[in-house]
Order: structure tokens, then sequence, then C-alpha cells
């Protein structure tokens, strides 16, 4: 039996992307420990407490946000793909993106799924290619498929879609700083606190553009450093 994997927790993930910051970022000289308000502790001639998150695009209490959709659309995929084999459909792919004005509402993911599986049907015996806007016009949700024609034992649908990627909003960010100030009062007392955020560009929800020249300046009674990383890409940017 494959063992399982562990799910990688919110505390994980900011580990993870703080041990490659330090890395790549001339900390202080001092002993790193980990924690809960704040994330980081970096204990040397004074204790600095170090807060770690991640800058998303929107908000993810907004439906139309692609950390809210990105579920929506896998699950509304993976159905439509079990509901055509169950109508003796081939063993064929689908590619389906989302990327239209009309974001997935829950309510609507089994209606989805059913019309996605009948556009399947419809085109089963075409050619490979990017499907006619025409066939799926009727399915506000959608705004582009292409069929892979091929069969595979392992056939698998799958979500997608193409996004722009637009450079660093400064009005965003003084937001995400905003809302760690306000939870700032229940951090556990340290000599400083920096505020680290984070921009991973494997995310469509995150990924946006960084320049390391760009002029950003944001204001914070609260700490006394706030850091733009970019992984991967080491673009590290002190805006305060």
């Amino acid at each position: 039996m494959r063992a399982s994997r562990r799910r990688k927790t919110q505390t994980d993930i900011e580990r993870h992307f703080f041990e490659q910051f330090r890395e790549a970022y001339p900390l202080p000289v001092g002993t790193v420990s980990y924690g809960d308000r704040p994330d980081v502790t970096l204990t040397g001639e004074r204790k600095i407490g170090i807060e770690v998150t991640r800058f998303y695009l929107q908000s993810g209490t907004v439906l139309k946000s692609k950390q809210r959709q990105k579920p929506l659309a896998d699950a509304v995929v993976a159905k439509a793909q079990a509901l055509y084999r169950a109508q003796s459909g081939k063993a064929v792919e689908l590619r389906i993106s989302f990327d239209t004005p009309h974001p997935i509402k829950p309510h609507r993911t089994r209606k989805l799924a059913e019309e996605l599986a009948a556009l399947a049907k419809r085109i089963e015996c075409r050619p490979s290619g990017e499907v006619d806007r025409a066939e799926f016009q009727a399915i506000p949700e959608v705004s582009f498929a292409y069929f892979n024609a091929q069969e595979y034992p392992d056939a698998k649908w799958r979500a997608g879609g193409v996004h722009t990627v637009g450079l660093i909003s400064e009005a965003a960010l003084e937001a995400v700083v905003l809302e760690k100030e306000a939870k700032a009062t229940k951090y556990n007392p340290r000599d400083a606190y920096w505020l680290l955020v984070v921009v991973d560009w494997i995310d469509p929800a995150q990924e946006q553009e960084i320049r390391i020249d760009d002029r950003l300046c944001v204001a914070s009674d609260v700490f006394e450093k706030i850091i733009i990383y970019k992984p991967n890409f080491q673009h590290i940017i002190q805006v305060k």
C-alpha cells in the first residue's frame, strides 16, 4: 500500500519560504526559532519577530478569487470526466479554462459538470484541437476548451487558464500591511517586528511582477521592516 503523504500546513509553508529567504537575505546574526504570533523569532543582539504572509491578488473571501475558484474548477472538471466516462465516453482528454467574468458558483457545480460532459459527448469523434466557442457559448463560465482525441489509459481532464502577470500593486500591498497590523496586538513581545511578504510565482492567485528597482514605499507604525520576496527568482525589495 502506498504511504499517504501528509498535507502541508500553513506553518510548513511559511517555514519553507522563510528557509529560502534566509539563504538569500543577510539577516542579523542570531538564532532562528519558529512559533506563532509572530511566525519566526530571530534572537541575537535584539529579539526580532518576523511575520510571514503570502501576497494574494484578491482576498480569499471573494468568490472570483483564484484561491476560491481553483478548487471549484478542479472539482467540476473531475466530476464532468466521471459523468462522461459513465456514459461510455472515450479515454480522451479535455482542458477547460474558466477565465471569464462569470465565476463558478457552488450551486452551479453539478449542472456545470453535466454541461461539460455533454460537450465532450458532442465532440468525441472530432480530431484534436481547440473547441469552437460556439460549442460552449451557453456555458458562461468557460472561456476556452481544448480537445485531445488521442486515448490514454490514464486520461485526465484538466482545469487551466491563461493569466496575465501585472506589476505589484502598492494599494494591495498597503492592504496586506494594514491587515497584519490589526493582528499585531496579539504578537508575543519582541524588540522589533518585521513583515515578510511572499509572492509565490507558482500560484496564479499570487503571481505578480516585482522589480528590484521599484520605488515602493509603505508606512507602518508596527513593522520596522517590510520586505517583499519572490522565491526562485530571488527578487527581494524592502519597502520600509
